[in-house]
């Protein structure tokens, strides 16, 4: 009888491990985001046809942290038609057949980019000064699952725990090396996730230089294969994807800050969004709020108003 009790405690222990990666798994959360509550406040809101109304002004309730200008999406949605908010320009409309998804931050200035990683038999190739996705022969990165290659001609280096904020020129001791895949995460084995490696790889050919910053494998639907990234220019190297009028546009919804500091809205601080020149809202119009962070939906205190 002695061997069906070891059998019966193994069947139970095997059960409550299950039970526990079960657990586990479901109830895994992400370290993007923020825990911020954004405040709405009306009280100098206007509506008529100048085109330069204040529209709106978010602050934080009090236990706020700082959030990074470039990892900020602020849209207005008005009367059905989403208008992005920046201290400039917004991403134009996404092309829905395109394996590469760029996304510009509130900061004017950085992308928020996904790539279609789905396929293991083949590459995905993404040229990142243009944002766009490319062939075999024209391109910077190429993306398979979890396999991240270089192209040959561009010099890197990974410069471990750095911020965007952080790089403002080309680290010393770059590297020519491109055979071999980048070591860009980890992978948890208690949760079965790919966790990107905490710091900035620096990329650079020719007159142009960019920081990477590896956010997260997986899509707003937790599907993996995504892995995406924010981009930027370091100093004043080009990056033709700002000038690219196909995906780069003036915002209709301008950002106003009376912060002396670009790379962060502060904790304490009121920012107003406000027309840019254009007429959103005239008369009675319903404006819906959505701010994601990291790509991570925010929350508000109130998502919906309507101004008179």
């Amino acid at each position: 009888m002695r061997w069906k009790n070891i059998a019966a405690a193994t069947v139970i222990l095997i059960i409550v491990a299950a039970a526990v990666w079960t657990y586990l798994i479901a109830s895994y959360e992400s370290g993007l985001g923020t825990s911020n509550v954004i405040e709405v406040s009306t009280e100098y809101s206007v509506s008529d046809s100048h085109g330069d109304n204040q529209l709106v002004s978010l602050n934080f309730e009090h236990g706020a942290e700082d959030l990074a200008w470039s990892s900020l999406e602020i849209n207005l949605i008005i009367n059905d038609t989403n208008h992005g908010c920046s201290f400039g320009s917004q991403s134009n409309i996404e092309s829905s057949d395109s394996k590469v998804i760029p996304r510009l931050g509130a900061d004017g200035f950085t992308f928020t980019t996904e790539v279609d990683a789905t396929d293991s038999d083949s590459y995905t190739y993404f040229d990142l000064s243009q944002q766009q996705e490319k062939n075999g022969t024209d391109y910077w990165m190429k993306f398979s699952s979890t396999d991240i290659y270089l192209a040959e001609g561009i010099t890197w280096k990974f410069v471990e725990g750095a911020s965007l904020s952080e790089i403002n020129e080309i680290p010393n001791g770059m590297s020519n090396d491109t055979s071999q895949r980048l070591e860009w995460y980890e992978y948890d084995m208690s949760v079965h996730r790919v966790n990107p490696n905490e710091g900035i790889y620096v990329v650079v050919k020719e007159d142009m230089a960019f920081k990477i910053n590896f956010l997260t494998y997986y899509n707003e639907d937790d599907e993996s294969r995504y892995p995406t990234m924010q981009i930027a220019a370091i100093g004043n190297a080009s990056f033709p994807a700002l000038d690219d009028p196909e995906l780069v546009i003036p915002s209709p919804c301008k950002i106003i800050s009376d912060s002396e500091d670009n790379d962060y809205w502060r904790s304490n601080e009121t920012i107003n969004l406000i027309e840019n020149q254009i007429n959103l809202c005239e008369g009675t119009c319903n404006i819906s709020i959505s701010v994601k962070y990291e790509t991570v939906d925010v929350e508000i205190t109130r998502h919906k108003i309507q101004l008179d």
